[in-house]
């Protein structure tokens, strides 16, 4: 489509158009449009019927206005190049386009000339670059904050494992211990949530069988719901293995349930589904953002009061809660979209006022046989331990609840501060080290600088770290080097048990009956 001019009964405007602005018009990459001083087009070019969807001699009956709603504000500016939007024939697309305007005299005639270019793709991409950068900045605010809150879990999920264990259970005490459990186990999910939110969390994948993961949180599930709801259950038969970070199901699962429980306030019903599911190329346009291919769908729908459009388009977004102050953290749909991407899935949300909410999630399926959890009691008794463990944390809570732990469980413990106290104990103490336990991060020297310092005089101890940072570039290159991490929080049962793990196989060492205990203030002017 070439260019098109409307005759003007003046001599001078057409000879304008014709010598100085058609073949200007013409070969300009954007979409170009002159029009006189009243605002009737006169001429526009090929590009800029095809930005807005009209033949050329559809748009030259048409007023300049017309193409820009907002002419009146952009005649007022005076910057070079301004932003507005514009209608598309259709009549369903508003265009956002960048607008140069100026307004001619040639030969004593007024004109008004608009340069056109649209930017919709180019906002889309510097929208996602702005909330990508303010993810970054949230993500490294949670983990300074999470690190810090990690370690104050970690010493009251230790000092309360270590209260269970020893009141009886009639003891009045015990239910007030167990409720302080209670919310710091709530605190550790949050947290956690938080963190994979942030992208702090290292994902451990394994092969799961959905049907596995979700028959064995049944009653935990149906005790979240209260006795109003019920959950229903329907498992596909033969279901394949996904291959996806086993804790981070199981909270999925919760997020879920809680939200389905909130949102059938005068009960309801819970559905979780699982089936093995395949897509072919047509199958797949049904289902944004799915490609073709065999999946695992796990689906959970509720029965309560919905979502409208507005609502559901920013369910999935962080921190976006329809409920009351104090009633939620707007952290349970973006966690779930959050480990459902982490495991290379897909998510899909429906949802209507009064019609509930389905969320249909979509992994990829994996060949090979899934592994069963296996659950170990919090109360698990275990036999003492032997051995010396060496403690290197420099946060007192954390560093005393480890000294009571595992001192009870038998074993004889070394403390140190910082890695300098750690190395003066070594020094000073004449005994086998079986173990030594460190923070990651230490004032200093970090606990792997510290190893290498100890390893050449005790080659045969073990090291076990421990961090509240978990996806620090130093956590992943102990995970690459096969070396023992476990991230904190952590409670009493699951570090005893880790600790008497790595010194199972460990060949027995002499007890420290015969050794003099060392502090680090003894090391210091030994």
């Amino acid at each position: 489509m070439a260019g098109q001019w409307r005759s003007s009964p003046s001599p001078s405007a057409a000879r304008c158009g014709q010598a100085k602005w058609r073949n200007a018009l013409d070969q300009c990459a954007e979409a170009a449009l002159l029009a006189d001083g009243n605002g009737c087009l006169l001429h526009v070019n090929q590009a800029a019927g095809a930005l807005l969807g009209y033949r050329a001699e559809e748009l030259l009956e048409l007023r300049l206005e017309e193409v820009l709603p907002e002419l009146p504000r952009l005649l007022a500016e005076s910057g070079v190049r301004n932003e507005s939007v514009c209608q598309h024939r259709d009549g369903r697309r508003r265009l956002t386009v960048e607008v140069v305007l100026r307004r001619p005299v040639v030969e004593g005639r007024s004109f008004q000339f608009a340069l056109l270019r649209e930017i919709g793709e180019r906002k889309r991409l510097e929208d996602q670059l702005r909330e990508a950068r303010s993810m970054e900045v949230v993500g490294r605010m949670v983990a300074s904050v999470s690190h810090d809150f990690n370690n104050l879990l970690t010493a009251i999920l230790i000092y309360t494992g270590l209260l269970l264990n020893q009141l009886p259970a009639e003891s009045p005490l015990r239910s007030q211990a167990e409720h302080v459990n209670v919310a710091a186990e709530r605190g550790r999910s949050l947290v956690s949530q938080l963190t994979a939110l942030g992208g702090q969390r290292s994902f451990e994948p394994t092969l799961l069988s959905l049907n596995e993961v979700v028959e064995s949180m049944r009653d935990m599930l149906t005790r979240l719901l209260g006795e109003n709801s019920s959950l229903e259950t329907s498992y596909g038969e033969r279901l394949a293995a996904v291959c996806a970070d086993r804790t981070q199901m199981e909270r999925m699962l919760v997020n879920l349930a809680v939200n389905g429980r909130d949102a059938m306030s005068e009960g309801g019903v819970l559905r979780i589904a699982t089936a093995n599911f395949a897509t072919d190329e047509d199958a797949a346009r049904q289902y944004a953002d799915l490609r073709p291919g065999p999946y695992v769908r796990l689906t959970v729908s509720d029965t309560g009061c919905g979502m409208d459009e507005e609502t559901r388009a920013h369910a999935l977004e962080p921190f976006f809660t329809t409920k009351p102050p104090g009633r939620g953290s707007g952290l349970g749909l973006s966690t779930v979209c959050e480990i459902v991407r982490q495991s290379g899935g897909r998510i899909m949300l429906e949802s209507a006022p009064g019609r509930g909410t389905r969320v249909e999630i979509f992994l990829p399926r994996v060949e090979g046989e899934a592994k069963t959890a296996s659950q170990p009691s919090q109360q698990q008794v275990r036999d003492p331990g032997s051995g010396t463990v060496l403690v290197v944390e420099d946060e007192e809570l954390v560093r005393r609840s480890l000294h009571e732990i595992l001192a009870g469980n038998g074993y004889h413990v070394l403390q140190a501060r910082n890695a300098r106290e750690a190395m003066l104990i070594d020094r000073a103490y004449g005994g086998a080290i079986d173990l030594m336990l460190a923070d990651l991060v230490l004032p200093g020297m970090g606990g792997p600088e510290l190893a290498d310092e100890l390893r050449p005089a005790r080659p045969d101890m073990r090291v076990l770290y421990i961090s509240g940072y978990h996806n620090d570039v130093r956590v992943r290159r102990l995970e690459q080097a096969g070396k023992a991490f476990f991230p904190k929080p952590f409670t009493a049962a699951a570090i005893a048990a880790k600790v008497g793990e790595l010194l199972a196989a460990a060949p027995k060492k002499p007890g420290p009956s015969a050794v003099t205990p060392v502090t680090a203030e003894a090391a210091e002017g030994h």
